[in-house]
């Protein structure tokens, strides 16, 4: 018996597996999570998500929402490593166009247990900033 084998070289995201219980999905560069795209942050309320690098550059952004405004962090991603974002927890990544990851969630995550939520002119110019020289590192 063979493995099964997947794979994802177009633009975007692309769930390869998916079972009763978890999904796997390859994440490409995308127009949104480019440093001059970003302008939103997602939350999943009832699962976490685990982050993979598997190419190229990335950050993850992390953000609490505090007295209407994001509290946000910007972790540059090592390859190999697995990052987890729990369930209520703000989140998004930045990538680069040579970028190749993957990430793991619940197979149950939707837009019924899930949010996005705009972020300010200040946030995002804040990012952008912080993200620039983070990957001219």
């Amino acid at each position: 018996m063979k493995p099964d084998i997947y794979e994802h070289s177009g633009e975007g995201i692309l769930c390869v597996y998916k079972n009763p219980k978890w999904l796997v999905s390859i994440k490409n560069w995308k127009p949104d999570n480019d440093i001059d795209g970003i302008a939103h942050l997602e939350i999943h309320h009832s699962t976490d998500e685990q982050f993979i690098l598997a190419a190229g550059k990335a950050i993850l952004i992390t953000a609490e929402r505090k007295d209407g405004r994001f509290d946000i962090r910007l972790t540059p991603m090592e390859q190999g490593k697995v990052y987890n974002v729990p369930a209520e927890c703000w989140f998004y990544s930045i990538t680069q166009k040579d970028t190749k990851m993957m990430y793991v969630q619940d197979s149950n995550c939707s837009m019924e247990n899930s949010d996005f939520m705009d972020l300010s002119p200040q946030e995002i110019a804040r990012i952008r900033e912080e993200a620039a020289r983070l990957f001219a590192r």
